[in-house]
């Protein structure tokens, strides 16, 4: 549906933006601060310091979805943090698959399969398909991720982001990015790697990624970034996919950050 829709990738940007605001996303997911961020958002701690782009907090959400739909038992975890590069910057980090292994160290390498529409600048923006194969610690299967991957800077009509929790602005077509990821089916799980000997993997699914990335004002070199995951890794048992969930997202936010 996305290759042949150009439509179907702008409402997965609408629906990234609904979603990493919090007034918008507690429409559909009940979330529950850790206890460090409930604590820091009642001014408890805190003040400038957890918006340092080297090693500020990063606050951390867990959600259940309040209606039922596929993955919708699985746990969501929705991130803030200040990382030290520009919205662009950032943006097209995500988006060149050339550079994942320098963040994610569990990546085996991400290929692009397809390319609908290049350049984030452009008023469409970016839109493409990527294979990402992963090898996480103790995992005895190679997981892989086919998932359509869009980004566009934030646009004047696009719905309100409001202030960031960290000095990110709120006012679209300042410089902000949406990026954006959803799991496609090419074909099923299961299969076998012919690039590595026939090595079976593991199909995963990104139920939803979204970065919704604002400029800081005064901080050209900052960006502040709402990231929300959901995901399906039958690999990891449901009772710990929370937990597994949660230290991804910070790990991540550590490693752009050691970048």
């Amino acid at each position: 549906e996305f290759q042949s829709s150009p439509a179907a990738i702008d409402a997965l940007a609408t629906l990234g933006i609904d979603m990493a605001g919090m007034e918008a996303s507690e429409k559909y997911i009940d979330w529950t601060a850790s206890k460090a961020t409930a604590s820091l958002l009642n001014g408890d701690d805190g003040g400038s310091a957890i918006a340092d782009p080297k090693e500020g907090t990063v606050l951390v959400w867990t959600g259940k979805w309040k209606e039922p739909g596929h993955g919708s038992h699985l746990p969501v975890v929705r991130t803030v943090s200040v990382l030290p590069m520009s919205p662009r910057s950032f943006a097209a980090l995500l988006m060149d698959s050339t550079r994942v292994r320098t963040y994610n160290k569990m990546s085996l390498g991400r290929t692009d399969v397809t390319t609908m529409k290049s350049g984030i600048d452009d008023v469409d923006g970016e839109a493409k398909v990527v294979r990402n194969l992963t090898k996480p610690p103790l995992s005895k299967k190679k997981m892989e991720f086919v998932t359509v991957m869009h980004a566009r800077r934030l646009r004047e009509g696009d719905g309100p982001v409001g202030e960031g929790y960290l000095g990110g602005s709120g006012t679209n077509g300042d410089g902000g990015y949406i990026v954006v990821s959803r799991a496609v089916n090419d074909g099923g799980g299961g299969a076998k790697d012919d690039s590595d000997g026939g090595e079976e993997f593991t199909r995963s699914e990104i139920l939803l990624g979204v970065n919704l990335v604002r400029p800081v004002p005064g901080h050209p070199d900052r960006a502040e970034v709402t990231a929300l995951t959901h995901c399906n890794t039958p690999s990891v048992p449901l009772m710990i996919a929370g937990k597994v969930g949660v230290k991804g997202a910070v790990d991540f936010v550590r490693d752009i950050r050691a970048l």
